[in-house]
């Protein structure tokens, strides 16, 4: 087994961490907020004083931060994990943070005599609680290598996609497909709910007719429906709205980039960062749909 840093103890790093500790590794965590601390000291997590202490000593290092400028302050400089970690040691990061900014800190960490592997992921936080996420991997075929093994504790589906950056751009075109259905399940559930039909049973067709979608059948907006859906749980995050519409931006960007049109998540993120600015970015993307006017009172009770 392997002595693993897991730096990022938020909604997805506490299940992925535990379930790290659950396949016998040893894990030793850092985060800055003490209730996130806390949380994954439950799960048998040691907890470091800071990001140097956590990765010294370390066989492998995950993290998973909810920004680039995140990463990066938390990997580089004399009190970030390439300068403390031992020699040979790969970082793993679990986290969104664009295709330029994983291609630069694998060239940071070769310099420096480690490995940088990027590894976002797919699922949600149910899929980190057990186990089941998808995670795309850029990087060199031996960081690759150290990687793969210990990632199967915490998905089911992993795939190299290519070097360094690759598991990025993996990510940015699927978060723009997921981000998109999102929004639309979520403008066409407050439709469904103006027009009188009752929540289960149109979810009921939907799922089974060509509307259906793995956001719909997982994540539908109205609470009572889907029990593990973030709305039948008071919208808790989950995916929350400021984290959906950050990439959205990398998509539509990266797009822009490459000179493709991508007018319908322009579109999305439009509505994500409407609620944002409305005071939810700290909500479930699903909240979205209380943003557009959803009845949640009705929802629950059935019309």
């Amino acid at each position: 087994m392997s002595k693993i840093a897991w730096i990022g103890l938020g909604h997805m790093g506490v299940p992925m961490s535990h379930n790290m500790v659950k396949a016998g590794h040893t894990v030793r965590g850092y985060d800055i907020s003490d209730a996130a601390r806390e949380a994954a000291r439950a799960n048998g997590v040691d907890i470091a004083d800071s990001v140097a202490d956590a990765v010294r000593g370390a066989d492998a290092v995950f993290t998973m931060l909810q920004s680039a400028k995140v990463v990066e302050q938390v990997v580089t400089g004399p009190d970030g994990a390439f300068a403390n970690m031992p020699k040979g040691t790969v970082v793993i990061d679990c986290s969104t943070i664009g295709i330029d900014t994983a291609r630069l800190l694998a060239e940071e960490a070769e310099k420096l005599g480690v490995g940088f592997v990027d590894a976002p992921v797919s699922g949600g936080v149910q899929g980190a609680e057990d186990a089941s996420l998808s995670l795309m991997l850029g990087g060199d075929i031996d960081h690759v290598a150290v990687a793969e093994p210990l990632l199967k504790s915490v998905g089911a589906y992993i795939v190299h996609v290519g070097p360094s950056g690759d598991g990025q751009a993996m990510k940015v075109v699927n978060n723009a497909m997921m981000a998109v259905g999102m929004a639309t399940a979520c403008e066409v559930s407050v439709l469904a709910q103006r027009l009188g039909l009752d929540s289960q049973v149109f979810f009921d067709i939907v799922t089974r007719s060509s509307g259906d979608s793995w956001v719909f059948r997982n994540w539908f907006p109205l609470p009572g429906v889907v029990e593990n859906s973030p709305s039948s749980h008071d919208y808790e995050p989950g995916f929350m709205i400021d984290l959906i519409h950050k990439d959205l931006r990398l998509a539509t960007a990266t797009a822009a980039e490459f000179d493709v049109r991508l007018d319908t998540a322009a579109a999305a993120a439009k509505l994500f960062a409407d609620a944002s600015a409305a005071g939810a970015g700290e909500r479930d993307c699903t909240a979205l749909a209380v943003t557009l006017g959803a009845d949640v009172e009705k929802a629950t009770a059935g019309v």
